[in-house]
């Protein structure tokens, strides 16, 4: 590849050529001859006649006659190439004004008549060729750039308009998974599974998707072919999804390119290239905005002084700090902030990622949300300056989870193995002396076994409502899942000499889970009973109050205290009172409550006085709210 020879290192030695033969040029004509002697009368008229008369002109050395030119030609080919176009012109104007100076200066006291003309043309000239060839150089470092920028690779997706039917079905099948599929080119089969011709219905308009059922079809054009491309969806929730997805997509190319018409039409190939490259240019700088304030992560970009310089929205969100305060802030200022640091302060943590250059990674807390930051050192570009990207990555959910599993672990290792343990001694009490079994002994072996059964099923039934989803939904009646619950319970109600009175009412019906909502019902009436004295009442009331379903449990117990009220729906919490008097829960009953009605988009309340008794209100929403 040879290399430019118009470029700024090379640029005095052209233009110097240029001028050169243009001086050459003015050599083999009479014009400057004409105005060379012009320029001296002109300089003698204007003189006294005394001085005139005075000056005596001694013509140069054939030589010296180039002096004035060839100081002109290395002047001009040294210094314009390197001005712009407004410099040029002051340059040679300037240069011109000099030559007549020391031209008028020689003749009146040297009384040599340099000729001079040959330098002005030369000057007078130099200024179309220096300006045109200083457009020229810069023509060709627009144009190289231009190149580079129209041949970087674009941000642009390939279209599925483009795409072949072949290769469409492809990306179907992998994307979709669709039960059956089929693919005709010009009424010839070539991919077929699971569906015939005859189910394609009338297809009228090419690339518009036709939906039977779950069904798909569609027509498209590709050259002098027209394929057919039918799909059969999965019947389940998910098909009237895809379906809407499917008529979003544009299959077929649009014919009607006015708008490149125009543009081909109207503008040069160079400034095509630069229409292009701007388009790619905002492209790639919407595409890098979308990105950061669309990713799952927080996103700080900072300077060298470690002031921030960019946020993406998730900061704005998670700090409570508006935009306009975040920009400019020092970061160490915004992180100290929210969660002051001891060991090591945030200073350190933050310089030592620009001074050392190694990244750094610190757990932090906002607004009670559990993150990990991550600081980066990073070059920015156009100036090189250094500076710090940090991304803040929540992880709430992730603590939150490492907390679950570790009250399972002490749940397990506690309240699971505790009554395990005793069994497994009382049997090898037994075994030891198995003619001295009486009654209690049995009796406490089955209040074990029946505490450990209860312990498991509890804990499989949390885990069933927390997997509970949508799809096991079906239409319930709140009032029958009430009496069921009443009945499961009333026996325990007669032990204690507590009766369960129902306020009946119209049927309710709702789109839920029946069975997990009648385990609920279960767990409070349970605990109502439990936590009641004898010869009490358990009132239990089914309500509707506009497109709400109620059930309130009222009883008639000790109450709870009022500290006790916020962790009363906490997993494996047990309160005080009820350990101390004997009454030893697993913690997971009301854990459970909750966590059914909040699945069916519902809410659960408590009120209690301590000595007057607790009421628990549900509300669900119910399945037709005009009907």
């Amino acid at each position: 590849m040879t290399k430019d020879w118009l470029t700024i290192k090379n640029a005095p030695l052209a233009l110097g050529l240029l001028l050169l033969l243009s001086l050459f040029l003015f050599q083999s004509e009479e014009l400057p001859d004409r105005l060379e002697h012009w320029l001296y009368d002109q300089a003698i008229a204007s003189w006294p006649a005394a001085v005139s008369d005075q000056v005596a002109t001694i013509a140069p050395d054939h030589w010296a006659a180039f002096i004035p030119s060839v100081a002109v030609l290395v002047v001009l080919a040294s210094l314009l190439p390197r001005l712009t176009p407004t410099y040029i012109l002051i340059a040679c104007l300037t240069t011109i004004g000099l030559s007549i100076s020391g031209y008028l200066l020689v003749l009146i006291y040297l009384q040599i008549q340099l000729p001079v003309i040959n330098a002005l043309l030369l000057t007078v000239i130099a200024i179309p060729i220096a300006i045109g060839f200083r457009l020229a150089m810069t023509n060709r470092f627009l144009n190289a750039h231009l190149d580079d920028m129209a041949s970087a690779p674009s941000l642009s997706l390939p279209q599925p308009a483009k795409r072949q039917p072949a290769q469409l079905l492809e990306h179907f099948q992998a994307l979709l998974e669709p039960e059956g599929w089929l693919l005709s080119e010009n009424g010839e089969l070539l991919q077929i599974h699971g569906m015939t011709m005859a189910q394609s219905p009338h297809l009228p308009e090419t690339g518009q998707w036709v939906h039977q059922l779950n069904q798909s079809w569609v027509k498209l054009e590709r050259g002098s072919s027209t394929y057919v491309l039918g799909l059969t969806l999965r019947n389940d929730l998910s098909r009237e999804v895809t379906q809407q997805y499917l008529r979003r997509l544009e299959l077929e190319a649009d014919t009607i390119t006015g708008s490149n018409q125009y543009s081909a039409q109207a503008f040069s190939p160079r400034l095509e290239k630069i229409q292009l490259a701007n388009k790619r240019l905002s492209q790639m700088q919407s595409f890098i905005e979308h990105s950061f304030e669309h990713m799952p992560d927080g996103i700080i970009v900072t300077d060298e002084l470690a002031v921030v310089r960019f946020a993406n929205r998730h900061i704005e969100d998670w700090f409570r700090e508006p935009m306009p305060s975040l920009s400019g802030m020092p970061l160490i200022k915004l992180l100290q902030g929210h969660d002051p640091k001891e060991n090591p302060p945030w200073h350190e943590i933050v310089s030592e990622t620009l001074t050392l250059n190694e990244s750094r990674k610190v757990n932090l807390k906002v607004h009670g949300r559990d993150f990990i930051l991550h600081l980066a050192p990073v070059t920015l570009p156009g100036d090189s300056q250094s500076g710090i990207i940090a991304n803040l990555a929540d992880i709430s959910e992730l603590r939150e989870q490492q907390r679950q599993h570790r009250q399972v672990i002490d749940f397990i290792s506690h309240d699971v193995r505790s009554p395990l343990v005793s069994q497994l001694a009382l049997i090898e009490q037994l075994k030891r002396d198995p003619s001295n079994i009486n009654e209690h002994q049995i009796e406490q072996l089955g209040k074990l076994a029946r505490r450990s059964y209860s312990l498991a099923e509890e804990f499989v039934n949390l885990a069933r409502a927390e997997q509970l989803s949508e799809t096991r939904f079906y239409d319930c009646d709140l009032l029958a899942i009430v009496e069921n619950a009443r009945d499961s319970v009333i026996e325990q109600a007669h032990e204690k000499h507590i009766r369960l009175e129902l306020n009946d009412t119209d049927d309710l019906w709702l789109q839920g889970n029946a069975e997990l909502l009648e385990r609920a019902v279960i767990n409070l009436l349970t605990n109502a009973i439990q936590y009641s004295p004898p010869n009490t009442t358990i009132t239990i009331q089914v309500y509707q109050a506009g497109h709400i379903a109620g059930l309130a449990i009222a009883d008639e117990g000790a109450g709870i205290d009022e500290s006790e009220l916020p962790y009363l729906f906490d997993r494996y919490h047990r309160q005080r009172h009820n350990e101390i008097a004997g009454n030893h829960g697993t913690g997971l009953g009301l854990a459970f409550v909750k966590t059914v009605v909040e699945k069916h988009k519902g809410k659960i309340y408590v009120d209690s006085l301590p000595g007057e008794g607790t009421t628990f209100t549900l509300k669900l929403p119910i399945a037709d709210p005009m009907g």
